[in-house]
């Protein structure tokens, strides 16, 4: 066991892993039924629902256990350790509800409009985002290009 792994470790045990520590931000239920619905928007519709459903659940579990900061290992070629970045997941909460804010301004929730609504809606907040390309990795620029990239850019995409 690495030293680093024991310091960690008592770490954890001496604070009884507060939500500081880790610098975890986590989604609610309400937030992961929203990404459920999200993921009905931007993933392929030849998946079919239940495994867009599944794959926006992926997500949420990654969300969950991602840590920053965690040794990400060597590249290729650099003599240079690698960390994994801060946690993309802070905004996603807010921007969820922003998504279902702007749905129900059209006159009901994110999840009752119909399928050209939800996307002109996505496609909206993904342009107030800046968004014009996929990140390689989730990055916290908006929940639905995190999404995205997380699926197109896995073995599954």
């Amino acid at each position: 066991m690495q030293r680093r792994s024991i310091f960690k470790s008592i770490l954890a045990i001496l604070t009884g892993g507060a939500k500081w520590v880790r610098g975890q931000a986590e989604l609610s239920a309400n937030d992961v039924t929203a990404l459920r619905e999200l993921g009905s928007v931007v993933l392929p519709a030849s998946l079919g629902r239940a495994r867009t459903d599944e794959i926006a659940g992926q997500f949420a579990d990654w969300v969950r256990a991602y840590r920053a900061g965690a040794d990400a290992g060597y590249g290729y070629g650099s003599p240079r350790l690698q960390v994994v970045p801060p946690n993309p997941s802070t905004k996603y909460g807010e921007q969820l509800r922003q998504i279902d804010a702007a749905a129900r301004a059209k006159g009901a929730p994110f999840a009752k409009l119909d399928p050209a609504s939800k996307r002109a809606i996505v496609a909206s907040a993904l342009e107030q985002a800046g968004i014009d390309q996929l990140p390689q990795r989730p990055n916290g620029r908006h929940v639905a290009a995190d999404l995205m990239a997380y699926f197109f850019n896995s073995s599954a995409g």
